[in-house]
């Protein structure tokens, strides 16, 4: 009886997850008010955690366009949360009278998390399309 392997994991995202705590790590340290660098780094952390959590195993599924919608619109939503709880943290850590992201600013990004969504699901849905079109087999005409 052999048993099998389970399927090879590839390093990549793991050393990519490393690199973004090591940025992560960088950014907390200055005192920065900028909305855009919290706004990536909640972005691709988005996108490192529901790879992590959720698609490490069925990457194959996303060439299904519904599912590649829904994956794409909660990963637009956890982008909204994870930049407004990093804000949140970098105010917390540095603990100033007068914030680096004061709440009517976190407020505007959670108010910003269905549009997000919306964007994250067409992205996603774009890209499902794409995938789909450079796999099909092409017949000669």
């Amino acid at each position: 009886m052999s048993a099998e392997s389970p399927p090879r994991q590839h390093p990549f995202p793991n050393r990519l997850t490393v690199l973004y705590g090591l940025v992560l790590f960088l950014w907390l340290s200055p005192e920065d008010n900028a909305v855009w660098p919290v706004t990536l780094l909640g972005g691709v952390g988005a996108l490192l955690l529901i790879y992590h959590l959720l698609l490490r195993a069925q990457v194959a599924l996303l060439h299904r366009l519904e599912v590649a919608l829904v994956v794409g619109a909660v990963i637009g939503l956890a982008t909204s949360l994870l930049t407004t709880g990093l804000m949140f943290f970098k105010n917390a850590l540095h603990a100033h009278v007068f914030l680096d992201y004061p709440p009517a600013l976190m407020i505007a990004v959670l108010q910003r998390a269905p549009a997000w969504a919306l964007v994250g699901a067409f992205i996603a849905l774009g890209g499902a399309l794409f995938w789909r079109a450079v796999r099909q087999p092409h017949s000669p005409t």
